[in-house]
């Protein structure tokens, strides 16, 4: 069977429905229906019906099947969205470099700002459903919304996620290896005895990137014999999503409590840069040096650091260039009608260890 044949029947059908043969409302025949018709396989008419519904001729309804839209509702044609939680954060930004180098130039991105809020994630869900081609997702993983991305991807509508998976959606996704990654890097600053270490984080379990790096830091306490490690994790609620200063204060009590509780504490590792700077501050004001004091490890994406700070610290770094191109070439070939298993793709953090000399070190 040549490669252009689900091209011949997506042309064939585009011309019956802009003439007029299927109008708005009408239902398509069935794919084995099609498939039989023209003597061809299930997935040759599934690559046709993507193309349809890349166009916006069509649109895929629940026990209803494949119907023809209304020319008022069709979507734009060479346009994708982008769903990001916070359009201007630096991690998110290097994550749009990679998307517009993996979209063709006849693609079109619209960046919509879900500010992280579920109501709005919905919201902008299914109005870029309609509008546009596809959609890359930063998801909230909230399981509140769930129920729409399973009907999207029962749809059948072309969707990415990045940076993190929503749990029991099959969709394909392009995130960190946080677990492996976080393992790693907790087992070399444990061999610089930099245990036991805390774990500040917030309690949003239901967040694919906070509950890998919690998992990889109860396996890596619990293979250093520090145990239970449950007593050095500590839960912050309602950080916002910028760095506030009175994050500092929460931060500096908190460790004056853990080390109260434990005085042997040589380490803290932080969930992000949040979390990181409100540690850096707290150990200002406690006078406590890094890593000579207490060894701090912590993703750092979205701040810079000055190259001396940088190096005090074991920082985690992500490959958001990789993971958006990537993403988006995924998009472009659900676009194109190639159809495969959805997968959760991980990509390692770059690990950079602390140097106790930091001016023996230049960059950061």
């Amino acid at each position: 069977m040549g490669t252009g044949r689900w091209r011949q029947i997506a042309e064939s059908l585009r011309v019956q429905i802009e003439e007029g043969s299927w109008r708005p409302g009408d239902r398509l025949p069935s794919e084995a229906e099609l498939a039989q018709r023209w003597g061809v396989s299930r997935m040759t008419v599934q690559r046709a019906m993507h193309e349809l519904q890349r166009l916006g001729l069509v649109h895929r309804r629940r026990r209803a099947g494949t119907v023809v839209t209304s020319p008022s509702v069709r979507r734009r044609a060479g346009c994708v969205a982008l769903l990001a939680h916070h359009s201007q954060d630096r991690l998110e930004m290097a994550y749009l470099r990679g998307i517009h180098m993996g979209l063709q130039e006849e693609l079109h991105l619209i960046v919509c700002d879900t500010q992280g809020d579920p109501e709005r994630e919905a919201h902008y869900l299914r109005r870029m459903a309609k509008e546009t081609d596809g959609i890359i997702l930063f998801p909230t993983c909230d399981p509140e919304n769930t129920p729409l991305l399973l009907r999207l991807v029962e749809a059948r509508t072309p969707l990415v996620c990045i940076d993190r998976y929503p749990e029991g959606v099959p969709v394909d996704a392009f995130v960190t290896d946080n677990y492996q990654s976080t393992l790693e890097a907790l087992r070399y600053v444990i061999s610089q005895g930099g245990h036991p270490l805390a774990h500040l984080s917030h309690p949003d379990l239901y967040i694919s990137t906070v509950r890998e790096r919690y998992q990889a830091y109860l396996d890596a306490m619990q293979e250093a014999g520090s145990t239970p490690p449950e007593r050095w994790v500590r839960w912050i609620p309602g950080v916002p999503p910028y760095y506030e200063p009175y994050l500092a204060s929460i931060v500096a009590d908190t460790l004056i409590a853990l080390r109260c509780d434990t005085p042997s504490l040589r380490g803290v590792f932080c969930v992000n840069d949040r979390y990181l700077i409100a540690t850096l501050e707290a150990c200002e004001r406690l006078n406590l040096s890094a890593p000579e004091d207490l060894q701090i490890l912590s993703f750092q994406d979205s701040i810079s650091l000055l190259p001396r700070m940088a190096q005090r610290i074991h920082r985690l770094v992500q490959q958001p260039l990789e993971l958006g191109r990537r993403a988006a070439e995924r998009l472009r070939s659900l676009l194109e009608g190639h159809v495969s298993e959805p997968a959760v793709v991980r990509v390692p953090a770059q690990f950079y260890p602390a140097v106790s000399d930091a001016t023996s070190v230049e960059g950061g």
